[in-house]
Order: structure tokens, then sequence, then C-alpha cells
């Protein structure tokens, strides 16, 4: 009988010991990046991107008229751009069919990084009572509303009157029975 419960006593050390090793494998893979949890739900598309903080990169290139641009923009973002270099680049892009897309690219990064200049072209883009090119961004008062808040607290004095036009774009559509007009209108700040 007491051999019969020296090897209960094994098989319980044993498992122990194969238990903390399972442990310290699990943690030696999580700190080396194997557990990496994916980004939340609920953040903008270009959150995943670290800002640099330091102007290393030369100013942008002039493209020739068929360069794929696009492409150059994606390029630029991957290898982590500047938000303010963004801006300048989205400035400088040539004027080609996918333009505005390139651009919005650029420019939402760069909003999202803080770049007040950068909010105010985005809501542009949203914004229905704008006239200006959005290539395939579907115009929405609401997020225009928000990003034209952001540049406007950033410092944007030129965002005041984008809300002033949405606002009255807004309305005109209130008047007409919009009730997402109407939403929107009863939470203006």
């Amino acid at each position: 009988m007491a051999s019969s419960g020296q090897g209960l006593k094994w098989v319980l050390v044993a498992t122990v010991i194969v238990a903390f090793a399972v442990i310290i494998l699990g943690a030696y893979w999580l700190l080396k990046g194997g557990g990496e949890a994916p980004p939340p739900k609920g953040l903008p598309r270009m959150a995943n991107l670290p800002p640099r903080t330091e102007n290393t990169l030369p100013p942008p290139p002039s493209y020739p008229s068929d360069a794929p641009v696009l492409d150059q923009v994606r390029k630029a973002l991957r290898e982590g751009i500047t938000p303010a270099d963004a801006v300048v680049m989205a400035r400088n892009l040539p004027d080609r069919p996918e333009r505005a897309d390139a651009a919005f690219l650029l420019l939402e990064y760069a909003a999202e990084n803080g770049n007040a200049e950068a909010a105010l072209a985005v809501g542009r883009f949203y914004d229905p009572s704008d006239p200006g090119a959005s290539g395939t961004i579907r115009k929405n008062p609401t997020t225009a509303y928000e990003w034209y808040m952001k540049a406007s607290a950033g410092g944007q004095k030129e965002a005041r009157e984008k809300l002033s036009n949405l606002r009255g774009w807004l309305e005109a559509r209130a008047t007409q029975g919009s009730r997402d007009a109407q939403a929107l209108l009863s939470n203006w700040r």
C-alpha cells in the first residue's frame, strides 16, 4: 500500500511541474509578442500607426504625371510619415482622378494625430455643403460637424465659417422634413 501512495505522490509532483512549465512557456510567449491582442474596435482606422515626432523625411516628392498616387501615399503612411509632412504631401499631390482619395488618407491620418489643419480638411470631405471634390468619400453632415469641431478646438478659425455653412445646409434639410438633419441640429453645440 505504501508504494501505491508513493506512485500517486509522484504523479501529483509531475503534474505540478508540467503545469508550472506550461505557465512559464505561456508567459514567455506573451512577452515575446505572440499574444498581441487585436486593436480595440471603435478606434479610427489609422490609430495603429504611430506618429513620427521628428521631421526626418525629405520634402514630399514631385510625382510624374503617371505615378500611382495612392500607392505613393500608402507607402508614405507605412513608412511613418509625420502628421505635418502628411498635410504637406496632401497639398502637393498631382491633379489626378484619385487625388481626392489619396489626399483624404493623408489628411485623415494627420487629423487623427491632432493636426487641426488636417481636421478642417477632413471635415470638408464629409461636408455636403462643400462643393469641393470628395473622391469616393461619402458626404456625412454628422462626421463633418465632428471634424469641424475638432478643427475649431485646435484653433482653425475657418472652421467656424464651415460650421455656419453646414448649419444652414442642415436647417434647409430640416425644414424639408429630414429627421437626420433635425437630430443633428438638436444636438448642435
